[in-house]
């Protein structure tokens, strides 16, 4: 019997929970979504999300799983929008999930994928394992996606791009090929497998909209922009150690900060690596977003 998906629950409260209403309500208007918020304390939220007759939220505090079933009853699947990090949430999330009566989870793990050789060591392998045991071990159907790193938190300046000077800081050589998604194209394959669930359950979906070197990025931004650009090169990558130069981030933000840049001069952003290819052509539904536009939004943003 056919999986039918009408209503669908964003698990974070966050902007990635944003992107994804925006997305849904664009290109898949029949679709009921429910925002809830994960809280601590305080209640901010900026978003531009409201409640319509298409969308509700709800406000949850971290851990209440009892209110949480409440909410996901009804509900066909959730995407979850969390931090990777947050493992005992999100077991908490699949146990509740399955409580609750929901027929499909979509983890939060969206970027890299931690089988890929080359992140052996990398420190959130272990955790995020531990999340992909207690689905299978569940009775939802689910998918893993994996999509590389997001092209909005590429073309940025944690990654050594400077649009208003028409400059760009490069660890290492620059040479090593990753994946890269916009995050509107993430939000559309990944929305698009729930759908067709019945014949993604269980896998691992890769997706990746550009797959490119570094340079190859300069190269693209210098074509959309018509501006040229200095590419200074920095071959000692960030020291985890030194804290005194965070630029104002957080040390947890810092080190993450760090571990991708290390990840990327290394091509462990790469989704597609031999035997798996990506299957794109799967979703062929999806358009992908023209690099041009891409770099050119990022571009346009900098010089506001």
């Amino acid at each position: 019997m056919t999986t039918e998906i009408k209503r669908i629950v964003l698990y974070g409260g966050n902007k990635l929970s944003m992107m994804f209403y925006l997305g849904i309500r664009k290109y898949f208007p029949h679709l009921y979504i429910t925002v809830v918020y994960l809280y601590t304390g305080f209640i901010n939220i900026p978003d531009p999300i409201a409640e319509n007759a298409w969308a509700k939220i709800s406000y949850i505090k971290y851990g209440d799983y009892d209110t949480l079933e409440a909410v996901f009853q009804g509900n066909d699947a959730i995407i979850c929008t969390l931090d990777s990090k947050d493992t005992r949430y999100q077991i908490g999330l699949i146990n509740t999930a399955e409580a609750a009566g929901i027929k499909v989870l979509v983890p939060a793990h969206y970027g890299i994928d931690v089988d890929t050789p080359i992140l052996s060591k990398y420190s959130q392998r272990v955790d995020i394992r531990k999340i992909y045991r207690a689905l299978k071990k569940s009775s939802l159907k689910y998918i893993i996606v994996a999509a590389g790193f997001s092209v909005e938190d590429f073309l940025a300046p944690h990654f050594g791009w400077d649009f208003a000077n028409n400059s760009v800081l490069i660890h290492g050589d620059g040479t090593s090929v990753n994946s890269f998604t916009p995050i509107a194209d993430l939000v559309r394959y990944t929305v698009a497998a729930v759908l067709r669930i019945d014949e993604f359950h269980g896998r691992k979906l890769r997706i990746a909209t550009y797959t490119l070197s570094v340079l190859d990025w300069v190269a693209a931004v210098e074509a959309a922009t018509g501006q040229k650009f200095l590419v200074r090169h920095q071959k000692q990558h960030p020291p985890l150690r030194d804290l005194k130069k965070t630029n104002g981030m957080s040390v947890a933000w810092w080190r993450a900060k760090c571990e991708m840049i290390n990840i990327l001069d290394q091509g462990g952003g790469l989704v597609d690596w031999s035997p798996h290819p990506l299957d794109n052509n799967l979703l062929p539904e999806v358009v992908p977003t023209p690099i041009n536009e891409i770099i050119q939004k990022a571009y346009s943003l900098a010089h506001k």
